[in-house]
């Protein structure tokens, strides 16, 4: 019964990844080379209401060792929403200029949540957190980079009845911030990640990595 399970949870985590998208093609980010990121609100397309608040706390840190200057993300959503812009989708829809006009931000950061739970097969759980990620630049509206990083960590075996007992508390408690930590730092790192910006010292020295 474990063999299946771990099969099945393999086929889960083969899937996440069939369906990753990694643009490859460069060329528009290394001719408008941005600075500055702002990181805007996410599309939570999880049932989990909490997704977005905890995922923000974890993206600023990863863009900033790329070597970017990064907009507060809190700050960003504050003045959005003084601005009548709450709605993540809505604001996802604004012309790329928009942020340029708002923040003065070279490039615009779009993240949507694909996934952000906890899945229960036989006698082993898997938590799974999924995002896809698109930069573009705000002066001419181009796609300058686009990834999927889905994260995937398998709890191991126990007994059934004991974890479908537990199953709701295990949902409750499951602390999903170290996985959209993986994420966030392996997305944004070679071979699928953005360039090194100008803070970071490898700035127009690893263009040939990518």
């Amino acid at each position: 019964m474990k063999q299946v399970a771990r099969a099945v949870l393999l086929a889960l985590f083969g899937a996440l990844y069939g369906c990753a998208v990694h643009r490859h093609d460069l060329a528009a980010f290394y001719a408008h080379r941005p600075r500055s990121i702002v990181v805007v609100p996410v599309v939570n397309e999880s049932t989990e209401i909490s997704a977005p608040t905890v995922f923000l706390s974890t993206v600023t840190a990863p863009l900033a060792e790329r070597g970017y200057y990064v907009f507060p993300v809190y700050l960003t959503g504050i003045l959005l929403q003084d601005l009548g812009l709450s709605e993540a989708g809505h604001i996802h829809q604004l012309p790329p200029q928009r942020f340029l006009d708002l923040f003065g931000a070279d490039a615009v950061l779009l993240i949507t949540i694909k996934d952000w739970s906890t899945k229960y097969l036989v006698v082993q759980s898997a938590v799974v957190v999924d995002m896809a990620y698109v930069l573009k630049d705000t002066r001419t509206g181009l796609v300058l980079w686009e990834s999927r990083q889905p994260v995937v960590y398998n709890s191991g075996g126990g007994d059934p009845i004991a974890m479908v007992v537990s199953a709701a508390l295990n949902a409750l408690l499951t602390d999903y911030r170290p996985l959209a930590q993986q994420a966030n730092a392996r997305v944004f790192l070679p071979p699928n990640g953005i360039p090194a910006g100008p803070y970071h010292p490898e700035f127009q020295k690893d263009q040939a990595r990518f």
